[in-house]
């Protein structure tokens, strides 16, 4: 609604239309994002330090522990709960830079601050009970089998993947932006053909209402069997072309035919896996030396988050390899069942535009960070496929 909606705070920075400024205003939004993720990394590994050797983990464990008792599936939830408040809270200026001011700074957002802030609780108050309970769960295998949580553990990690996937589109995309069924149309009649003659079942095509909060285009398949539907942002719909938009599906397409959902979930339990694994390790060498009992104790859970989050650095880039390598093969299909890779390559280029990506990113950034492959690269294999 309107009131939602504020004029960019510099109308300077307005994005212009010469093409060699808007590469340079990419690469330079590129670069800012880069350098928030560093901050991020270094922020956090502070304070885990910092949290551990202060005693103030120790310290906020026995305090619980003495007020809850045997109860101490409650010491465990109340110390998470706590201590991701307070992280949640130092990352805060941050959160509010990177996702408010910066995306008005670059012309993508339009979204006023207390639109964001109103976002920002929900998505927090999220996070907190998702993680709160499975954190808890961790803790509570930890407690009953502490030679093989892990292994427990990756097993629920497995079943929360599965139940988001399904989840996240009835119950929790819902909370932020607004889904109607999509007017009949020649494009919906386009969209709903291609998709049964894809074999795809899904529930509907829907509006999805992006225009309201941000310039930035986008379209996904999501859901599961009964809540698997097309979701087309309306902030494309007016400026891609119907065989634009068919080719952006025919890519969503191509991640269903080739079961890649499943496949990242295999590869994502099984990076898990290993991560709880190290995680136990470490735990095992560390948890006695710093003055915990047993490695279930809540207190060394800086040295628990710690192991995790360095496991995590370390395997991103495996994860992102085989993240781009399923894009390019969804890409291949897209412009096999388009007959042509022009409609998709149009698309591509008005998608970078319109998203300011960087079409050229440094191989470094790329193999590090990103989890698809730049537009350069992915035009590039479309026309190759195409030929």
């Amino acid at each position: 609604m309107s009131e939602d909606i504020q004029p960019d705070p510099d109308p300077q920075e307005a994005p212009p239309a010469d093409g060699t400024d808007r590469e340079e205003r990419a690469r330079a939004y590129e670069a800012m994002h880069n350098r928030l993720f560093v901050g991020r990394v270094l922020i956090t590994v502070a304070a885990l330090v910092l949290y551990l050797f202060s005693g103030a983990s120790a310290d906020l464990a026995e305090g619980l522990s003495a007020r809850f008792g045997d109860q101490w599936w409650w010491t465990n939830a109340v110390y998470i709960l706590v201590t991701l408040f307070a992280f949640s809270a130092l990352m805060f200026p941050l959160t509010l830079f990177s996702d408010h001011y910066l995306e008005h700074r670059y012309g993508l957002s339009r979204q006023s601050l207390n639109s964001w802030f109103s976002d920002y609780a929900k998505e927090l108050a999220l996070e907190l009970l998702l993680t709160t309970a499975f954190l808890s769960a961790v803790y509570a295998l930890l407690h009953a089998s502490p030679e093989w949580w892990w292994l427990w553990t990756t097993l629920v990690y497995i079943a929360l993947s599965v139940v988001l996937s399904a989840l996240w589109p009835v119950l929790i995309m819902p909370l932020f932006h607004k889904f109607e069924p999509l007017e009949e149309s020649e494009l919906t009649d386009a969209v709903r053909r291609f998709a049964e003659e894809s074999g795809l079942d899904v529930l509907g095509v829907y509006r999805w209402g992006l225009e309201e909060k941000t310039e930035t285009a986008n379209a996904a398949l999501t859901g599961l069997g009964k809540t698997r539907r097309i979701i087309l942002g309306d902030t494309m719909l007016d400026k891609y072309s119907k065989e634009e938009i068919i080719s952006v599906l025919a890519h969503e397409v191509g991640h269903f035919k080739h079961h890649d959902m499943w496949r990242l979930i295999a590869v994502g339990t099984g990076l898990a896996a290993l991560g709880f694994y190290v995680a136990h390790r470490v735990l095992l060498a560390l948890a006695g030396y710093f003055g915990f009992e047993q490695i279930g104790d809540i207190g060394a859970f800086p040295i628990f988050i710690f192991a995790l989050f360095v496991f995590s650095l370390i395997s991103m880039p495996l994860s992102n390899a085989y993240s781009r390598r399923r894009e390019y093969a969804a890409d291949a299909y897209a412009v096999r069942a388009s007959g042509s890779a022009e409609p998709l390559v149009s698309a591509l280029e008005k998608l970078a535009d319109q998203n300011l990506a960087d079409k050229e990113p440094s191989p470094w950034v790329e193999f590090l960070l990103h989890s698809h492959p730049s537009i350069s690269l992915r035009v590039a294999h479309a026309r190759r496929t195409g030929n």
